[in-house]
């Protein structure tokens, strides 16, 4: 990706150091599992259902390895707003220019 942005471009080069420069900043993201169909999420007291409520499909893929972990079909990225918003005012030049 680095290659086709214009020289002097401060992207990282791999995925690992982008995380690592991420993560002090407290602005991860959870990884909640949802519907194949896109018919439901698997969230906070659905967290413990194997099938769907609306359209019945299975949550999680068949796994034909000797591990026992569960794949699920589909999972959605949430970046929770709260911590960036946070973030976003601890800089007293941005919350001159918000108020």
């Amino acid at each position: 990706m680095k290659i086709i942005l214009l020289k002097g471009n401060r992207l990282k080069e791999n995925l690992y150091t982008a995380k690592a420069i991420m993560k002090p900043l407290g602005l991860g993201y959870q990884k909640v599992d949802m519907c194949l169909n896109f018919c439901m999420l698997y969230y906070d007291e659905d967290e413990n259902f194997t099938k769907y409520k609306t359209c019945g499909h299975a949550q999680y893929k068949l796994n034909t390895s000797k591990e026992r972990t569960l794949i699920a079909y589909k999972k959605l990225r949430y970046f929770p707003i709260t911590p960036r918003l946070q973030r976003l005012f601890m800089s007293l030049k941005t919350v001159e220019q918000m108020t």
